[in-house]
Formats: C-alpha cells, sequence, structure tokens
C-alpha cells in the first residue's frame, strides 16, 4: 500500500480499506466473491501491510485479485456501518485514481476533473466528460466531427477498413483474451443428453459469426486460450461443424421435427452490455433454422441478466465469456461446480479436483498437466461450446495519446483508465 495514496476527500487509502472491503464481500456474498472464495480471512496489520490468509496453496491467488472490477476497494470511512446497495456514494462516489467525480446528468453524461492530489503521473487533462449516446451511428458521427475522442462502440465488420483510411481517426485493434461461449443450462434435462450438446455445438459456422463482427477475429473450438501455453490442451476441441450429424443426433435423442419442422424452441439469452455477442446471437438464430430448431434472442441489461440467469436461471442457451488469462485458474469461476460465475449449473468432479490440485503448487510444470486434463475433460462433456475469441475495434482521434492500449502504455494500466491520455506529441 503506497503511503502517497488518499481519497479525493483527502482521507489516506490504508491496508484497513483492503480489510473491510473483502471481508465484506465474503460476507454478503457480492460478486467479487468469484474470485475471493479460497479467502479464510483477511486482515491489516499495519496502515500500510494487508495478510491474506487462504485456505490452502492457491498459485492463482495474486492474479485473481487482479480481475478487473470484481476486486476494487471501497473506502471503509464512507461505508462501513451502512447497506451498500444504497449509499449515497454509489452516485457521488470517492475514488483514489486520476480523476475526481463532479456531476452525473443520467442518461447524458459524467463529469470528471483531475485529481490535483493524485498520488502518481498524471493526470494530463484537466477535465474528462463521459457522453450516453446509445446509437453507434451517432456516436461515431460525434467521434469524426471532434466532438467525442473516444466512441466506446465498436466498428462494424463491414466498415472496418474505410475507418482505416480516415484522418485524424485510428482504431484501437486488440486481439482480446476472452472466449466467447454458447452456455446450457444443464438443470434442464435435455441438456443432460450429450447427443443434444453435441448437436447444438455442430450446428455453428464459427466464421460466419466471425464475419458478422469483425474478419480478423480468432475462431476457436479449444477450451482455454492457446497462448497460455503452460496449461493450454490442443487435443481438446468442441465438434466440427456438421449439419447432417446434428440432425440425426436430434433424431436419435427424441427431437425429431413436427409437422411445422421446429424440432425444438430454445431461448438464448445475451447481454446488452456485449453488442458482439449480440451479432452472434442474430448469427446464431438463423444457422439454428437450419436444423429446426427456433431460437429466441433476449438481450438482457446488467440487472436483468444478473436476475434472470444469475440468480432465477431462467434460460435455455446463453451466451458467456470470460476466463481471461494469465492463470488458468480463473476457469473455476465459470465451469467449477461451486464457481460463483457457474450460470449452466454444470458439474464435474473430475473437473473440480483438477482445479485443486492446479492451484496447490506454485511450479507450472506441476500444475499445467492438471489444467490440461481439464479441459480434456471439459471436452468430453462438451460443457459448453466456444466460438469466438474476441477483441476490441474501437475508434478514437489521434490528437490524443497515451490511452491503455498506446506504444509505452499498454500493460501498465487498467483497460479503461484514462489517467495517461494527453495531447499527442506532449
Amino acid at each position: 500500500m503506497n503511503p502517497a495514496a488518499t481519497w479525493h476527500d483527502g482521507v489516506p487509502v490504508t491496508a484497513h480499506d483492503v480489510a473491510y472491503t473483502y471481508r465484506e464481500v465474503i460476507e454478503h456474498g457480492y460478486q467479487a466473491i468469484a474470485f475471493l472464495r479460497e479467502l479464510e480471512d483477511v486482515r491489516a496489520l499495519d496502515d500500510h501491510t494487508v495478510e491474506c490468509v487462504l485456505d490452502g496453496p492457491n498459485a492463482a491467488f495474486l492474479a485473481q485479485l487482479g480481475s478487473f472490477v470484481l476486486t476494487h476497494i471501497v473506502a471503509k470511512h464512507l461505508y462501513e456501518g451502512t447497506d451498500w446497495s444504497t449509499n449515497p456514494h454509489n452516485w457521488r462516489p470517492i475514488g483514489s485514481g486520476p480523476f475526481k467525480f463532479v456531476e452525473h446528468v443520467k442518461g447524458d453524461r459524467i463529469e470528471l476533473v483531475a485529481n490535483e492530489h493524485y498520488w502518481r503521473d498524471g493526470p494530463y487533462i484537466g477535465r474528462l466528460t463521459y457522453h450516453v449516446i446509445p446509437d453507434k451511428a451517432e456516436a461515431h458521427a460525434a467521434l469524426l466531427r471532434g466532438d467525442i475522442h473516444h466512441a466506446k462502440h465498436d466498428v462494424a465488420a463491414s466498415e472496418i477498413d474505410g475507418w482505416q483510411g480516415r484522418a485524424g481517426v485510428a482504431l484501437r485493434i486488440d486481439a482480446g483474451h476472452s472466449l466467447g461461449v454458447l452456455a446450457f443450462n444443464w438443470r434442464q434435462e435435455r441438456f443432460q443428453d450429450r447427443r443434444v450438446r453435441e448437436a447444438l455445438a455442430r450446428i455453428i459456422d464459427r466464421r460466419e459469426v466471425r464475419d458478422a463482427i469483425y474478419h480478423g477475429l480468432d475462431t476457436p473450438r479449444a477450451y482455454y486460450l492457446d497462448h497460455i501455453e503452460w496449461a493450454y490442451n490442443p487435443e481438446a476441441l468442441a465438434p466440427e461443424m456438421d449439419r447432417g450429424a446434428a440432425e440425426r443426433l436430434l433424431d436419435k435423442a427424441g427431437f425429431a421435427r413436427d409437422a411445422s419442422g421446429v424440432r425444438m424452441r430454445l431461448r438464448l439469452a445475451t447481454r446488452q452490455l456485449y453488442p458482439q455477442y449480440g451479432i452472434a446471437a442474430r448469427v446464431f438464430e438463423k444457422q439454428f433454422s437450419t436444423v429446426g430448431i427456433e431460437l429466441s434472442v433476449e438481450e438482457l441489461d446488467p440487472l436483468e441478466w444478473q436476475k434472470r440467469v444469475g440468480e432465477a436461471h431462467d434460460f435455455d442457451l446463453a451466451i458467456d465469456a470470460g476466463d481471461i488469462g494469465p492463470d488458468p485458474h480463473q476457469l473455476a469461476s465459470t465451469t467449477a461446480s461451486d464457481g460463483a460465475r457457474n450460470i449452466m449449473g454444470y458439474s464435474n468432479p473430475i473437473v473440480d479436483e483438477c482445479f485443486r490440485l492446479g492451484r496447490s503448487s506454485v511450479e507450472r510444470a506441476e500444475r499445467g498437466p492438471h489444467y490440461k486434463k481439464l479441459q480434456a475433460v471439459l471436452a468430453e462433456d462438451i460443457a459448453r461450446i466456444p466460438f469466438l475469441r474476441y477483441g476490441e475495434y474501437l475508434p478514437y482521434r489521434t490528437e490524443f495519446d497515451g490511452f491503455s492500449w498506446s506504444d509505452g502504455v499498454r500493460g501498465t494500466i487498467p483497460v479503461w483508465s484514462m489517467g495517461k491520455v494527453r495531447k499527442a506529441g506532449r
């Protein structure tokens, strides 16, 4: 804990904030429990030192702590003794980063200003405004006019080449580290039949999905990331496309076409937060119809997703993502029996044992075989269907640099940070 770090109200950031946050997460089962499940106790030894007590050896623990927003810290002096869900600082946040909150105009914008007491280098711009522009075409037009300088709306596959030739703008092109998967609701009897799971896997044309989003994407059948070589099993693959085989499997499983040609009707849940997967869902809708499966797509906002998919399990299929490296143990949150983000209800004791053994040593040579075996089991079960390794194709104006993807910055700050953005050439 850096002694110079302070919250935006001037109170020092200390180890007590960390210990308090993690204890609350564990006690109430908040979403960050996905990566803190093995934490038995946490306490502040002094203002700058935190001690974490685990339930056993866990070589992945530090990687888990660095997992996106799930392990961010809240200010103890502002949240202790309150209901986190109704704390007023949720809407007037006090953080410790390079910009301070000024104003939130719902549906319009969020205003931030530079934190003059920031404990690291920067920020290099005085004011930061996030505009709420739901419509992609409108957002891109605003960027081309120079009204905004970065858009969080992906450029469509058919438009990428044109964007790359425009003066004053460029694209953030990132291959990504996340696998898009089609997840079954294993609680349903029909998905207990492996023939049904294999049939659905054999319907999917990954190239068609890729080309609808961007032609440069990877379309893996693998169950983990191939660039993490020490843990990757290249032989653990989902079935290849073969729609004739899919039809035969569905017939054998008792899902013959009815008089109208329909075998079954399925609801596919996807998140509005990730529009690329909405595109994939529409492609699946068309592909599944070729074998007599009517697919209805339900695009859910974050709260609807949590309630319907995460809590009520009210879905048939879902497009999910995650499994981001660098440590394969992060797969546990989505595929272990007790995984906090295991929306499928999937459970296999061999998988659980592989996770237990895989985390118990710090030596990759000892850990790797357990994770490779785990992938083999996922492939044998067809636990879910990997179909895309998604990247981002986001436009920005070149009069600024220092973005999280810029040369000399990439890998040093979180992908959402604007703390090093500055006028180009300065």
